[in-house]
């Protein structure tokens, strides 16, 4: 066959196609009082108004796809498709958001069979928010091995679009580790990432310098890891680890990431120091730092050193929270939260809310890095009403990485709900009664992706806007001579702070830490 009756073939089947999908006969469906089966499930949910098309697959057998989109407000348009792939033009979904903020739009599915009979199936209804996501986030790309580094990078997704671009790659650094994106206030100009091996280092990049720092210092257990920063800008609390990892040959669970010690130390941005007090810097293993929305306080996990001597994954971390005086970089005392004896589960990954009423966090049976932990689920402190609430968006695989969006009405979180293995984005949103509705999976352009992805999405984080600098930018300061951190060994008491940790970790073999000092 020549290209030109390649070409002549290639037009008609377009033409025919154009003829099928323009038959109104679908107008005179046959009605069915059920639910059309979408996938992934975009139905009674609460939709942001600035979010994607909510692309998705129709799995009712046919031959022909009609998707009528309207609300009482607008007309809407119509998707015709001879595949059950529905990929819905971006304008006109923005355009009929827009329209109905705060009200509910309509998706209605009919669907010709074999036997050439239309099919309309019940109405789908979703409500539209009056309250817009932040128009970003981050995560990182991994593949799910837990001892492979192949594919790894630090992400950038819009929600409002189907924009994702690498902000860095381990291609173009060795295949080394990157990990622990974390940014201030969502700001996308305010960003921290470590690597692991060469090049070796904790990148912290601000509107004004960046710097590349070597942050092992002989008073604390490790380079820096879980980092939270500080609203205000000049502090960065991160935890210390001399981390260990178990693998399973059997069974549900493959593996188990536990501390054989941990500490928190804050990191002065504007005095290249370190600083720590001996209430998050005990025998005990501290972890997990998460500052309040006004700077106020730290909130952190804690598990008992009793955990030390057991390598069954029992160990079970409480939530806590300190006081902290920026302007005099003082200390209060330590307050108990949520105690593991109490409720019999371990805490991690707290996160306060914008105004300051909720803390969010995972609920495992043992640990505090869930990613591969089944029983963790989600929950919220509510400080009004003193009490403990397992929200409505947990399923039956791993729910972990929950954070807050800037106007404290969404929840991003990622979860292996779909088969067990994969990790993905989901977004819930939160109302003004502090109620949780039905998670949905962030949007993808080509909706077949949620089958053919073989990377997790870990760690989603939001951003209020796009990070601009770029990778090359980056490797050059990884690629420079890292500066060291100084500990303030004059006004912190060394033996009674990360010195007693550290003199408990001394017999350690520290081979077994996934992370290698600098």
């Amino acid at each position: 066959m020549n290209r030109a009756n390649a070409l002549n073939i290639f037009l008609l089947c377009i033409f025919c196609f154009m003829l099928s999908c323009g038959d109104s006969s679908y107008k005179n469906a046959v009605h069915y009082d059920t639910m059309p089966e979408i996938f992934p499930d975009y139905t009674d949910i609460v939709l942001p108004p600035n979010i994607a098309p909510v692309n998705f697959i129709i799995q009712e057998p046919g031959t022909l796809f009609v998707v009528k989109f309207n609300s009482d407000k607008s007309s809407g348009f119509v998707v015709k498709s001879s595949v059950p792939e529905i990929e819905i033009p971006i304008k006109k979904w923005k355009k009929l958001l827009e329209k109905n903020t705060g009200k509910t739009i309509r998706i209605e599915i009919v669907v010709k069979d074999s036997n050439n009979v239309w099919k309309q199936f019940e109405c789908i209804e979703n409500r539209i928010a009056k309250d817009p996501v932040d128009p970003f986030i981050v995560y990182r790309r991994i593949n799910p091995g837990m001892v492979l580094w192949e594919n790894m990078a630090i992400v950038q997704r819009s929600l409002e679009d189907f924009f994702e671009k690498d902000i860095i790659s381990n291609q173009n650094t060795e295949k080394n580790c990157i990990h622990c994106h974390s940014f201030r206030n969502r700001d996308p100009n305010s960003m921290i990432l470590h690597m692991r091996r060469s090049p070796s280092g904790t990148l912290i990049k601000t509107k004004n310098k960046t710097l590349w720092l070597s942050t092992k210092t002989r008073y604390t257990l490790s380079s820096f890891v879980y980092p939270a920063w500080h609203p205000g800008g000049q502090y960065i609390a991160f935890s210390t680890n001399l981390i260990h990892q178990n693998f399973f040959g059997s069974g549900e669970r493959i593996n188990h990431v536990r501390d054989n010690a941990s500490d928190i130390v804050i990191y002065d941005l504007y005095n290249n120091e370190v600083f720590t007090t001996p209430e998050i810097a005990s025998k005990n293993f501290e972890n997990m730092p998460s500052w309040s929305p006004d700077g106020n306080f730290l909130y952190y996990i804690q598990a008992d050193y009793k955990y030390k001597h057991m390598h069954d994954s029992v160990e079970k971390y409480d939530l806590l929270r300190i006081e902290f005086d920026q302007e005099n970089k003082r200390w209060g005392e330590a307050e108990m939260l949520v105690s593991s004896e109490k409720i019999n589960k371990s805490v991690s990954y707290p996160q306060v809310s914008p105004d300051g009423k909720y803390v969010l966090f995972c609920l495992a049976d043992y640990g505090y890095f869930n990613i591969n932990n089944s029983s963790s689920d989600l929950y919220i402190l509510d400080f009004s009403k003193d009490t403990l609430i397992k929200l409505p968006v947990n399923s039956e695989y791993t729910e972990s990485f929950p954070s807050w969006s800037g106007n404290g009405h969404w929840i991003l979180f990622a979860s292996k709900r779909f088969d067990g293995m994969f990790t993905l984005p989901f977004l819930s949103y939160v109302d003004s009664t502090g109620t949780a509705h039905k998670p949905f999976v962030i949007p993808f352009e080509k909706p077949v992706s949620y089958y053919t992805r073989l990377t997790n999405m870990n760690r989603p984080v939001f951003l209020e806007g796009k990070v601009e600098c770029t990778q090359k930018e980056l490797l050059e300061i990884a690629y420079s001579d890292p500066e060291m951190v100084i500990f303030d060994s004059i006004h912190v008491q060394i033996d009674a702070l990360a010195g007693a940790t550290a003199n408990v970790a001394s017999s350690i073999d520290e081979s077994t830490s996934l992370y290698k000092k600098n």
